[in-house]
């Protein structure tokens, strides 16, 4: 079970968890889920990958990384804006209606809502590390001065997503 959870947490598709669970029992993937989640929200932050505000991820870090109904609702926000690629207007879809189904209509629109704000913040982010250049997100990767910058950069971007 141990090394079920490792692959979960370290596949960034939530929507795909119980596709990897074939032949376990619900209690065994409910069991899976529960240690799996504070795991891939703690790899996703350190990423810099889960589009949350800051205020929220450190709640979360309290929490050792136990998420609340609210803050489940931004993390599938932060997973919808991060949906790219050929795939994801199935991906966007397939989560959707997953949502509906478990939680219902007024869930499923605040996460929807939510999800612009996480989008504009993963843009943000993007944009400002396409814009420094490959020599000056090297500084920002290896030195303690430039890491700070980015970090606030990071932080600012964040800061646009709904608490």
């Amino acid at each position: 079970m141990e090394t079920l959870v490792k692959k979960l947490a370290s596949i960034d598709e939530l929507e795909t968890w119980n596709q990897h669970c074939q032949g376990y029992s619900f209690q065994e993937k409910k069991t899976v889920f529960e240690r799996a989640q504070p795991l891939w929200i703690s790899r996703k932050v350190s990423e810099n990958t889960l589009y949350l505000h800051p205020d929220i991820i450190s709640d979360l870090r309290k929490q050792n990384w136990l998420s609340n109904d609210i803050q489940k609702r931004m993390i599938w926000a932060s997973v919808l804006a991060s949906a790219e690629g050929s795939d994801s207007k199935q991906r966007f879809k397939s989560i959707k209606a997953s949502l509906l189904k478990k939680y219902g209509r007024d869930w499923w629109e605040d996460v929807y809502r939510r999800q612009k704000f996480a989008f504009a913040a993963k843009e943000h982010i993007r944009n400002q590390t396409a814009s420094n250049g490959t020599a000056v997100n090297m500084l920002m990767a290896n030195t303690h001065l430039f890491g700070d910058i980015a970090r606030d950069q990071i932080h600012n971007a964040l800061s646009m997503v709904l608490k």
